[in-house]
């Protein structure tokens, strides 16, 4: 199985591709890196190229990650990227993320719109939660327009760190 391509028209969610290894390293910024957990340290060529092949590899053997490419539509340009981890029957966990160059446009919004609309209906998911933390407030503001509630948990996958907020988001 590969990714398939999803889009709402002003973006595109697919599968990530060796040519994207280049995008993937320049476009991250500090912030970035920071929130997901490796700063100071850098992404490299080969730590991109690495994870891009994870993620191709989930893919292909049905693994537990769904990692989504988001581009915007009308151009094809890679801004950012969307995973979701399937954890258990019904529940799956997500992030996401843009490229600063692309932030503040409302195509993280619709990219997890995108994600939680295949969520549901090809993995059968009915729960879907995110580890946000609690400063980021544009990520906290992402979460409220794709529909998702600040939830007092606990979390259903994994533990939340101290700074971080739990956000969720039913599906019937």
């Amino acid at each position: 199985m590969c990714a398939p391509s999803l889009t709402d028209g002003v973006v595109v969610l697919d599968g990530y591709v060796l040519a994207d290894v280049e995008a993937l390293v320049a476009g991250e910024d500090e912030e970035h890196a920071r929130r997901f957990g490796w700063f100071p340290a850098r992404s490299t060529e080969e730590t991109g190229r690495a994870a891009i092949e994870r993620w191709q590899e989930q893919w292909r053997t049905d693994g537990s990650t769904r990692a989504f490419a988001v581009r915007e539509n009308a151009t094809g340009t890679f801004i950012g990227g969307c995973e979701i981890r399937i954890s258990e029957a019904g529940v799956a966990t997500m992030s996401y993320w843009i490229f600063a160059f692309a932030r503040r446009r409302g195509y993280a919004t619709r990219a997890v719109a995108l994600a939680c609309d295949y969520a549901v209906a090809r993995l059968e998911i009915k729960l879907i939660e995110l580890h946000i933390a609690a400063d980021n407030t544009a990520s906290r503001g992402v979460a409220r327009h794709a529909g998702f509630y600040q939830d007092p948990g606990p979390a259903r996958h994994g533990e939340l760190a101290a700074d971080e907020v739990l956000y969720s988001r039913r599906f019937r």
